[in-house]
């Protein structure tokens, strides 16, 4: 029974760990902007993969996830960029993923976790839980030590 008040140790770590890779309710904040090179040559891009800038980008609270789309000609030149809110429509791949049809092609990246449509790679949702594994397993050793 001396053991019994340590057993918070290993219970506590384990019930933050369930509770990462439970999906939340809530929506994510997804970065908001577009570009379309051809429909106004005044407006500076600050919207696509080598030029995106956060501090010029909006904010956006997402229900379904966020992505950043690139729709180009069938010359391969782009026509336009966008980053925003997922749509009923997006398939979730927490990737990059290119769609060619007749005359244009698409790279969707699709996501869910807050800010993941920046222009750095996307993110992975299952990536959420390895801090916190970690860091049981931190706090499991050291109650192996402990006792």
């Amino acid at each position: 029974m001396a053991s019994l008040p340590h057993l918070h140790l290993i219970i506590l770590p384990l019930l933050v760990l369930l509770a990462s890779f439970v999906t939340p309710g809530c929506a994510v904040d997804c970065f908001l902007c577009s570009h379309s090179p051809r429909h106004n040559t005044s407006r500076e891009d600050a919207c696509t993969d080598f030029v995106f800038s956060s501090d010029r980008a909006g904010l956006l609270a997402c229900e379904l996830g966020c992505e950043a789309v690139a729709t180009f000609d069938s010359n391969g030149e782009l026509e336009n960029f966008h980053r925003n809110c997922a749509t009923g429509s997006t398939i979730m791949t927490n990737t990059c993923e290119t769609y060619n049809m007749r005359i244009i092609s698409r790279r969707v990246c699709s996501c869910d976790t807050s800010y993941c449509n920046t222009a750095v790679a996307t993110t992975t949702s299952r990536s959420r839980g390895a801090p916190l594994l970690t860091l049981c397993l931190a706090l499991g050793l050291g109650y192996i030590l402990a006792t």
